[in-house]
């Protein structure tokens, strides 16, 4: 009986040490600032849609997105835990509706878009120069993604977006 018991005891502390780590239920967006911490990747640096310089100190841990085709991208890559804010057309996959909504064709709000703390701000084909600038103007990191006219280049996006 005792050996039984003691057996039973071995498998349960098994099983629990072999489980699944890291467990956790899903959390409201925080619009606190990360954490500061030692980056442990190289830094990216990519040529955007406008043609500008863009580096990220490591990849992007807070997103916003500014077009819905770019919130697909997101989810779809599987970046969408990353993603801190959206326009208000971006309305698939419908996690997205649970993230606070920036603005969109009637204007975005710069100020709800810096109180998300991103370090990562994709914009989109349907946005304009002078959005990112005005954007970039408030210190943030501002990645300007073209809309693909081939497949070819809509691979080359998806890439983009998950080396960001």
């Amino acid at each position: 009986m005792f050996r039984n018991l003691l057996f039973a005891l071995l498998i349960v502390t098994l099983l629990v040490a072999c489980g699944p780590a890291g467990i956790s239920t899903p959390t409201a967006v925080s619009t606190e600032p990360p954490a500061s911490a030692e980056p442990s990747a190289p830094p990216i640096t990519l040529t955007d849609g406008l043609d500008r310089t863009v580096t990220l100190a490591g990849p992007a841990q807070r997103v916003v997105s500014l077009a819905a085709s770019n919130t697909e991208i997101l989810f779809a890559i599987g970046a969408g835990t990353q993603v801190v804010g959206r326009d208000e057309t971006s309305d698939f996959p419908t996690e997205a509706l649970s993230l606070p909504t920036i603005g969109g064709y009637s204007g975005f709000n710069l100020e709800a878009i810096v109180a998300l703390h991103p370090d990562l701000v994709l914009a989109g084909g349907i946005n304009t120069p002078e959005l990112v600038a005005s954007l970039e103007q408030l210190g943030l990191t501002v990645y300007f993604l073209p809309n693909p006219a081939t497949l070819e280049e809509m691979y080359i996006n998806l890439e983009t977006v998950a080396r960001l």
